[in-house]
């Protein structure tokens, strides 16, 4: 397996493409809210109907938190759910209260792609040649091996 991180935001159209490329290749993502934080409540309706199943916990993707468990929403990936990640925000890192944080996109029961919202941190877990083919098939997109593997 190796490990890619972003080096910048991806916003605008780069943005667009990339959610559609996650949607495309994920089975289902993630979004967490946080007990402290205020969330728009409509943005969480317009998911309602894809979620898969809701739980709390301390511990998600790369994260270890202290205090209140958050809430994780697990939703179907399709093109209505794409089209909503594509349409409520113009950059991965906006994706902080009142929006959920820490999109992350699962395959095959595998994180491939996590985020840590607040940190502005993204990165990929790749296991095949054609994972990797994904990456340069985003204009604007930048990411780096992680050499320290």
């Amino acid at each position: 397996m190796e490990y890619w991180h972003l080096m910048k935001n991806p916003t605008g159209e780069t943005y667009r493409h990339f959610i559609k490329v996650l949607c495309d290749h994920s089975d289902k993502f993630y979004f967490v809210t946080m007990k402290e934080f205020d969330y728009n409540h409509e943005v969480l309706e317009n998911f309602q109907s894809y979620v898969i199943e809701t739980y709390k916990t301390n511990q998600w993707a790369q994260t270890i938190k202290r205090g209140p468990a958050v809430t994780v929403y697990v939703i179907k990936s399709n093109q209505a759910t794409c089209q909503l990640l594509q349409h409520l925000s113009n950059s991965l890192y906006d994706w902080i209260a009142p929006l959920p944080e820490d999109l992350t996109f699962i395959k095959n029961n595998i994180e491939w792609f996590t985020c840590t919202t607040h940190e502005e941190m993204g990165g990929f877990s790749l296991r095949s040649e054609s994972e990797k083919e994904l990456l340069g098939q985003i204009q604007g997109f930048e990411v780096e091996k992680d050499e320290e593997e």
